[in-house]
């Protein structure tokens, strides 16, 4: 566990680099920059230190913690006007490690071309050849066992591309279901297996994947426990926790137009503001929702927005916020086939209470592992017998669609993005699966989501959209950073985002109903959870928009782009107008990627790292 500083006593001190936000990639950069002993490092953090918690290390109950302010936000969207006017819940992670202390532990990659295609947007050193080293510097990957591969048709593993001495600790889970099993040989059955490891950026098909669970004590790996708790007692880092950030101050020392120069972070705990000062930078690495909403507050932003709250405006860009990205998801419960074990057996409370002693005692069981299924299929997989509808309705239209010449850079992003969905190598969906049951009507609600109306046996396959068209915001309302910004993804405003979700949807009944899947499921997969009914193509739009909600995956509001082309940071990562501040978080990837983005974040942040230290020699002294 990290020592948390009194107030007081952090700010006594001047730190090189203050970090504002101890998640994911705060407390990489924490780690890496204190390995050097001349360099001082200040972490700030909102939340509490949940390092030994048994709810963050338990795999299994990871959705226990959602909901619970002592490790979620709760973050709430705007009523979203294109999917039945329904706000949808929002979790982040509010606690050291950041949301890789509550994320579901998927340890996928982005592809090849979703990396290069930042470089196309002209961020130059931003390539899957420049990032691959940082991947693979932030992990440790633990091969399966023998027989674990064997049960779970892992045959297609390349070395070369995975980590052997990084903080993180990935593997494949030696504890699965009757699902896990069936899943590669569906898809087998199907024409969609795995080509080649997925982890090299180029592989489709259906396969279980690794996740960020140690293979061998079966206990989630974050960046709490694996970046921060090795270097904790390091004299040149500092940790507060409990902190909320109210913004970053600037000297008032500048000629005409020169960049801003940070000088420091207020703070406020229980309800008194705190100064901490800064020598070289303050990098804010708050995540997609509180690092714009902290720029704002510091007068970087949108003059006619600051101006509207009353803020004073020191960088005018009303890129801060914008082109939000998330990963959408639309799920079909199913019925599970008598005798085919679900989380529906919990109800049982000797049940539950044999599976967790089976988890305290060997590290085994269905609370070690949150399940390793995966698939990444390209537009064209997902319509298998109508294979000759290369590009869904709408396509030809895209670049058309109404606000693209109303905001910078957008245009290019379609072009990337629209490539993307036509190219039969890249992912247009990504498939998961739940041994338990969702409820659709219930998005709004953490836990509510995960409570069926029905009391049953359920299976839910989920399709998530990899690259959306959809755009959105994240804005302050007040100059009170604990009231929480106005978040609006918008989500299916763009229309094509609806198309494909309907080809990819559809496609969820066909894998539930193939063999041996299909054995699984009550009445071969054609039995749904009362929440759901079978869908046609006459009926499965209505269920998107009824039914869409988050993959937990926010990204965008501080986009890493040229200026004049909706940035908010350069390829080095600098804010633009200021001469010392970095974003390093999610927030600045420009476009989405396939899967689930903590490795890509793990890797941004690594890299980052290298950044800010050759960066360093421009500085005279400490």
């Amino acid at each position: 566990m990290a020592p948390s500083l009194s107030p007081d006593v952090f700010c006594s001190a001047s730190y090189d680099y203050l970090v504002v936000g101890g998640g994911t990639a705060g407390l990489v950069l924490a780690a890496r920059l204190s390995e050097i002993p001349s360099m001082t490092v200040g972490v700030i953090e909102a939340g509490g230190d949940q390092t030994e918690d048994l709810n963050v290390l338990t795999p299994g109950l990871a959705t226990s913690m959602l909901g619970n302010s002592t490790y979620d936000w709760g973050y709430q969207t705007t009523p979203q006007v294109d999917a039945d006017n329904r706000t949808v819940y929002w979790p982040r992670g509010r606690q050291l490690g950041g949301s890789s202390a509550v994320n579901f532990m998927f340890f996928t990659h982005a592809s090849v071309a979703d990396i290069d295609d930042w470089g196309h947007l002209g961020n130059e050193g931003w390539s899957w050849k420049d990032l691959l080293p940082y991947f693979m510097k932030s992990e440790t990957f633990v091969p399966p066992t023998p027989k674990t591969a064997e049960d779970l048709n892992i045959d297609f593993l390349d070395p070369s591309v995975h980590g052997e001495s990084g903080p993180i600790r990935n593997g494949f889970s030696q504890s699965y279901n009757a699902f896990d099993l069936a899943w590669s040989e569906t898809f087998e059955k199907l024409g969609l297996a795995p080509t080649g490891d997925p982890k090299a950026g180029v592989t489709l098909g259906g396969y279980g994947t690794t996740t960020i669970v140690d293979p061998v004590n079966a206990t989630r790996q974050f960046a709490g426990n694996c970046y921060l708790n090795p270097v904790s007692k390091r004299d040149n880092l500092k940790v507060i926790t409990n902190a909320l950030v109210e913004k970053i101050l600037f000297s008032d020392k500048r000629q005409d137009q020169d960049p801003l120069v940070a000088t420091g972070v207020q703070f406020r705990v229980k309800d008194k503001s705190y100064t901490v000062n800064a020598k070289r930078e303050v990098v804010l690495a708050a995540g997609s929702i509180n690092s714009p909403q902290i720029l704002e507050l510091s007068g970087v932003g949108s003059a006619d927005l600051l101006k509207s709250q009353g803020l004073d405006v020191l960088i005018d860009n009303p890129n801060v916020g914008e082109n939000l990205q998330d990963h959408m998801l639309v799920p079909m419960g199913f019925q599970a086939a008598e005798g085919v074990a679900t989380s529906a057996a919990f109800a049982d409370p000797a049940v539950l209470k044999a599976a967790m002693q089976d988890y305290t005692e060997n590290r085994r069981g269905p609370f070690a592992s949150i399940g390793s299924s995966t698939a990444m299929l390209s537009y064209k997989q997902t319509l298998l017998e109508n294979a000759t509808a290369t590009s869904p309705k709408g396509v030809d239209s895209v670049l058309d669609f109404g606000g693209v010449e109303a905001r910078p850079g957008l245009l290019e992003q379609y072009r990337l993005t629209l490539a993307k969905l036509l190219n039969e190598g890249e992912a247009a969906g990504q498939i998961l699966s739940l041994p338990t049951g969702l409820n659709p009507g219930k998005g709004d609600s953490a836990q509510g989501y995960f409570t069926p109306d029905t009391p049953g046996s359920y299976y839910t396959l989920v399709t998530c959209l990899t690259h959306p068209f959809s755009r959105g915001s994240v804005h302050i309302t007040s100059t009170d950073p604990a009231v929480y910004p106005s978040i609006d993804p918008r989500y299916l405003s763009h229309p094509l985002d609806v198309e494909v979700f309907a080809a990819t949807t559809l496609h969820l009944q066909t894998v539930a109903q193939t063999e041996p899947m299909a054995s699984l499921l009550k009445d071969g997969g054609k039995a749904y959870q009362p929440e759901y009914s079978q869908l046609t193509e006459d009926n499965v739009r209505a269920h998107v928009k009824a039914a869409v909600n988050t993959e937990y995956h926010p990204i965008g509001t501080c986009s890493m782009e040229p200026r004049d082309k909706g940035g908010v940071v350069d390829a080095r990562l600098r804010l633009y107008g200021a001469k010392n501040v970095r974003v390093v978080d999610a927030s600045v990837f420009p476009i989405h990627i396939r899967g689930n983005p903590v490795s890509l974040v793990y890797a941004v942040a690594e890299k980052a790292a290298d950044m800010i230290k050759e960066d360093a020699k421009g500085y005279e002294t400490l």
